[in-house]
């Protein structure tokens, strides 16, 4: 297993939080509760992207512990707030409504540009078979109108449980909204990061670790897609068979027929409950998926059902790029720590990284996003094409 520990101390006292959220989210369930039946986003950003376009403004949160989702039985936690963690409600040229207006024929796409962003931004709004609200946000690389004959890397990003929660539009934004990944891949294409890129969060130690690895391997741009998901439960069936049908039969097809995706270069990875689903699909269609990564996942749930996947696809994730992210403020650490010894209890080559940062937007917003894309960049852009499924 490749191992690459960086910790930072922490500047807050976050005991208090930690040991709520292992109470409630490391036990046999994994899952909090929420606070209140509103959707409610992050406070201002102190370093926002240029904004000409707000479709919606939500209040500040007040809580200072895990948050709870009540849509849903039994959803997991999301981010706990911080008052340092700041994210801006993202821009989009439409309202934000629960409904989506979908093509007619089932199968068929458009797309709405988005408006605000310093990388081309766009909805992918599909009709399917499978679920009602079938919409993902495209961040593509900048340089993606220079050649119209270069492809890049798909990777398939999932939001944590707070844009779950949201209506479909504004829960899709979560990477290119929420988590700044259109600030990030402008950072990494200078492929040298500063520490303000990190929002702070970083140690000398680890803005060197990140340049090193981008200068053996600079950063080349991949096609970021975040669809919107459903809270995932506690309980039962790790995810939800139409929704996993939409993603495998409609949206990665529609993507790979839309945009200039590399043959065979798909990657997967999310956020929190995206890190959960992340692994699940990265586990179960290592046919599909060229590198499989997850931030601050919680898996305590569905281990078993991880390990049956591993052990069904032991040889064709040993030739997979897999990543586990988690930080020193994070309190699903020890689910995260879980995953990877059973990675390596099963043989199963990884990268396992410990970040500074705690369990919030602010994480996402640096340490979290870059990465993600530094990740995959490496995995993706010096990786031979996978097989065809069959």
């Amino acid at each position: 297993m490749n191992r690459f520990r960086i910790t930072k101390a922490c500047r807050v006292c976050f005991l208090p939080l930690l040991a709520i959220a292992i109470a409630g989210c490391l036990g046999s369930s994994d899952q909090p509760a929420r606070t209140s039946n509103t959707s409610r986003g992050p406070s201002p950003d102190p370093n926002p992207s240029p904004s000409p376009a707000i479709a919606q403004k939500d209040p500040a949160p007040t809580e200072t512990g895990p948050k709870v989702i009540r849509p849903g039985p039994r959803a997991f936690a999301t981010e706990p707030s911080d008052q340092k963690a700041n994210a801006r409600t993202p821009r989009a040229i439409a309202r934000l409504e629960p409904d989506i207006a979908a093509p007619r024929e089932p199968g068929a796409a458009f797309t709405e540009k988005l408006e605000g962003y310093r990388t081309p931004a766009e909805y992918l709004v599909l009709k399917s078979r499978h679920v009602p609200s079938a919409i993902a946000a495209i961040g593509l690389p900048v340089d993606y109108g220079q050649d119209p004959a270069r492809t890049y890397p798909l990777v398939i990003a999932f939001g944590g449980a707070g844009e779950c929660a949201r209506p479909p539009r504004d829960g899709a934004l979560a990477w290119i909204g929420y988590y700044k990944t259109d600030q990030a891949m402008v950072a990494l294409k200078n492929n040298k990061l500063q520490a303000s890129d990190f929002r702070g969060l970083a140690s000398a130690q680890e803005v060197r670790e990140f340049n090193k690895r981008l200068e053996a391997h600079p950063f080349q741009g991949v096609i970021l897609a975040c669809p919107y998901s459903p809270p995932l439960t506690a309980g039962g069936r790790l995810e939800d068979p139409d929704y996993e049908l939409f993603i495998m039969e409609e949206l990665i097809p529609s993507l790979i027929k839309h945009y200039r995706v590399a043959p065979g270069m798909i990657g997967v990875d999310g956020v929190s409950m995206g890190g959960t689903r992340s692994m699940y699909y990265g586990f179960k269609y290592p046919d599909i998926f060229r590198s499989i990564g997850s931030l601050q996942g919680s898996f305590s749930p569905f281990m078993d059902q991880y390990r049956e996947l591993v052990v069904k696809n032991r040889a064709l994730l040993k030739d997979r790029s897999i990543q586990l992210v988690t930080s020193d403020r994070d309190y699903l650490a020890p689910s995260v720590k879980k995953m990877s010894r059973m990675l390596e209890s099963e043989g199963i080559p990884h990268s396992y990284l410990v970040l500074g940062g705690p369990h919030d937007y602010i994480f996402n917003q640096g340490p979290g996003s870059l990465a993600l894309l530094v990740f995959h960049n490496q995995a993706l852009n010096t990786a031979s094409p996978s097989p065809k499924r069959r």
